[in-house]
């Protein structure tokens, strides 16, 4: 199970949010390279890398994930306002992983353009789920899209990977909800990443334990807190 750093970027900054709320967002550095450095320098194979200015409407950070994509020595994952093929494209060109994609994967017309474009192992589907439904547009939106529906679709399309967040959790240090990411077992040709609600190493390892099909967990302020350290997590970090 690979523990993944993230880095939300919001107006240049990386910051984390508190359940997707920008009004309870805390800066952690006005730096992102220096995160991305701090991460690779800890251990990180994958890089979780968030555009939220661009998935809330408000610009983006595009010069920065560029600077990214250009000096990472680890893989980077990109998301944040991918709704077209062009910019999907260019960041696969520009060196990332794969793509995440949010509201636009409920378009099935431009999910099958990127399934074509790009092919399905470049692509995630972001999977935020609020009161066991989908929730869209920069996660402001609930929809009545219920969430393990949705995953069952992205299987059938022929999707690799699902990022599943947990709203109601993420940022908040409350630790993960296990029951939920269990119900999760059944997708077996997808790699599933969990996110929401990390809080502690007990929180990794309850997952690794007892959600083993779990392909990895996405940390944010549990890492920028302190909370656990990258370079001394004891469970498999390959």
């Amino acid at each position: 199970m690979l523990i993944i750093p993230a880095i939300d970027l919001y107006q240049g900054k990386v910051v984390r949010l508190t359940k997707g709320d920008p009004s309870l967002s805390k800066i952690y550095s006005d730096n992102p390279l220096e995160v991305l450095k701090r991460w690779e320098e800890d251990g990180a194979k994958l890089v979780h890398v968030v555009d939220l200015s661009a998935a809330l409407g408000q610009g983006d950070n595009a010069v920065i994930i560029k600077d990214i994509l250009k000096k990472a020595k680890a893989k980077v994952q990109i998301g944040g306002g991918i709704r077209s093929l062009d910019k999907a494209r260019e960041l696969i060109s520009l060196g990332a992983e794969r793509v995440i994609i949010g509201t636009k994967g409920i378009d099935e017309s431009f999910l099958n353009s990127l399934i074509s474009a790009i092919g399905p192992e470049k692509i995630a589907l972001g999977v935020d789920v609020v009161h066991s439904n989908l929730a869209i547009d920069g996660w402001k939106k609930e929809t009545d899209f219920n969430a393990l529906d949705f995953i069952a679709y992205l299987q059938f399309k022929g999707i690799k990977w699902v990022i599943y967040t947990d709203i109601s959790r993420d940022g908040t240090l409350g630790g993960v909800d296990l029951t939920m990411i269990k119900e999760l077992s059944t997708f077996e040709k997808i790699n599933i990443i969990v996110s929401g609600g990390v809080s502690s190493l007990k929180d990794l390892k309850k997952i690794k334990n007892e959600a083993s099909f779990v392909w990895g967990v996405i940390a944010g302020k549990a890492l920028y807190e302190g909370k656990i350290d990258l370079r001394n997590i004891n469970i498999d970090n390959s």
